[in-house]
């Protein structure tokens, strides 16, 4: 039984309000106007389960305790405010978990309300009257539940029914506000947290429920429901409900948070020996003289991109030679072989080097490839030179779009260029080129908070420097061979 239903005559509970989170004020860390904020870190080390709304203490103490959780996590020094660097890799890290949940958002405009939903766990079915109310009733394998209520049940009259709560169930968490209240208890072999946030018209409440013994894998939900629910200034319960539910696209989205409900073990192919990430096909080329349109950036080097098959994941690589191509160790994950895709057709490659920490791995075909580009240093690289991106974001192979550098990044021995081209799930392992065609770097990853916050690892990094070659610009993009 859940808590709403064992106290469904006196109130509908749920756990933690947004009102109630213990939120970090400016006193924490400070950032300029525009970029990341604390609320984006806070968010971020919720979803790799360093942050829970269930902690209680000074809130900056909560949130600095909790960054320096993760930062012990990924072998690096403790220190009292984080760095850029670390502030990029955790929110493109938190972004990547909750994308494995298939977080979205259920909105009732109608009604004037919304909450997050993990909808890869539970699906919503509808929007119901009942007991003079609505209940938005889901299915799947966490209990989530979203109930409206209207007449006496406002915020004059909700203590009352919060001291209901406290003789029905037996929290271990409680927390309250003039607007709402929060209660997490067990419920046999499960963990149920609710909310119950209010306006003078009516009130909201949401409950989800995780097994106790997954809670480990699923705690950051909790804090993700607590976090995201809101009601608008014009709440009105007695309205039409009419809600809609942003459904996360189930393909390429899934890169590297499609490991969060695989078994636990080595990420690494068993039967690669090769550490580097390198190759020694790189071709190397300079800047010239002459800027190419991006039609012409696009018919000169999407030949040489193609969609890369990893199981159940999706993703890109680059052709740097007849027979390598370069990808993200986050697209092919586990997997020694995968299959390339392009106009229809698939050919195999095998996963020939791995450097898992750079996220630098590297494919070979047994068949020969017709069309390859060549790398642009990384020193020749400009910040505010034109980029072109090329992958298949979302699944849709050979998508182009153009941007700047934005800046170039030095990070633990891996060098970034940051992009405003647009990068989306499913870009992973793609190209970002010059306006000539050259390689500058394989998308990697983009931050979900702020904007055009796109990244990619150095197309000179996959260069074993002391092979690396001066590219011949007869040979660099070949002309297709003759089926």
């Amino acid at each position: 039984m859940s808590i709403v239903a064992s106290v469904r005559n006196s109130i509908r509970v749920l756990i933690c309000g947004a009102a109630l989170l213990c939120t970090v004020g400016a006193e924490a860390q400070d950032f300029p106007a525009g970029k990341i904020t604390t609320d984006d870190l806070r968010r971020a080390l919720i979803w790799t389960g360093h942050y829970s709304v269930l902690a209680k203490g000074d809130a900056a103490t909560i949130y600095r305790e909790a960054f320096q959780r993760w930062q012990k996590a990924k072998g690096y020094a403790v220190t009292d405010m984080l760095p850029d660097e670390q502030m990029s890799e955790l929110l493109a890290e938190g972004a990547r978990q909750r994308d494995a949940f298939g977080w979205t958002t259920l909105e009732d405009k109608s009604i004037g309300f919304s909450v997050g939903v993990p909808a890869k766990l539970a699906k919503f079915v509808a929007a119901r009257a009942a007991n003079g109310g609505l209940s938005y009733s889901f299915e799947g394998s966490v209990y989530y539940s979203i109930l409206v209520d209207y007449g006496d049940l406002s915020c004059s009259r909700l203590s009352n029914r919060y001291l209901s709560v406290l003789r029905r169930v037996r929290p271990f968490y409680v927390a309250r506000s003039g607007s709402g209240f929060a209660v997490a208890a067990r419920l046999g072999d499960r963990i149920a947290f609710g909310q119950a946030a209010c306006r003078t018209s009516g009130a909201v409440f949401v409950e989800i429920q995780i097994p106790e013994d997954r809670s480990g894998q699923l705690s950051p939900l909790l804090s993700a429901m607590a976090e995201s629910l809101r009601l608008d200034r014009d709440f009105n319960p007695t309205a039409v409900p009419r809600p809609k539910v942003e459904q996360p696209t189930p393909t390429a989205g899934d890169l590297i948070v499609a490991a969060a409900t695989q078994p636990a073990g080595a990420t690494k192919p068993a039967t690669v020996n090769d550490n580097s990430g390198k190759t020694s096909g790189i071709k190397l080329e300079g800047r010239g003289p002459a800027d190419l349109s991006v039609e012409r950036v696009f018919e000169k080097a999407s030949a040489a991109v193609y969609m890369v098959k990893a199981g159940e994941r999706l993703g890109s690589a680059v052709a740097i030679d007849d027979h390598e191509l370069l990808t993200n160790c986050h697209v092919v994950k586990d997997k020694s072989r995968v299959t390339l895709v392009r106009d229809g057709k698939e050919q195999t490659a095998d996963v020939v080097s791995v450097n898992e920490k750079a996220d630098r791995c590297v494919l070979r075909t047994p068949a020969s490839m017709p069309s390859w580009v060549t790398v642009r240093p990384y020193d020749d690289i400009k910040v505010g030179e034109r980029a072109v991106t090329i992958g298949t974001p979302q699944g849709l192979e050979l998508t182009v779009a153009e941007g700047i550098v934005s800046s170039k990044r030095s990070y633990e021995g891996r060098r970034l260029v940051q992009t405003t081209a647009p990068i989306s799930p499913g870009s992973s392992g793609g190209g970002l080129f010059d306006v000539q065609g050259h390689l500058l770097g394989i998308t990697t990853f983009h931050l979900k908070v702020g904007q055009n916050l796109n990244f990619a690892v150095a197309g000179e990094d996959f260069a074993k420097t002391a092979d690396a070659k001066t590219a011949d610009p007869e040979i660099a993009n070949p002309a297709p061979k003759a089926p």
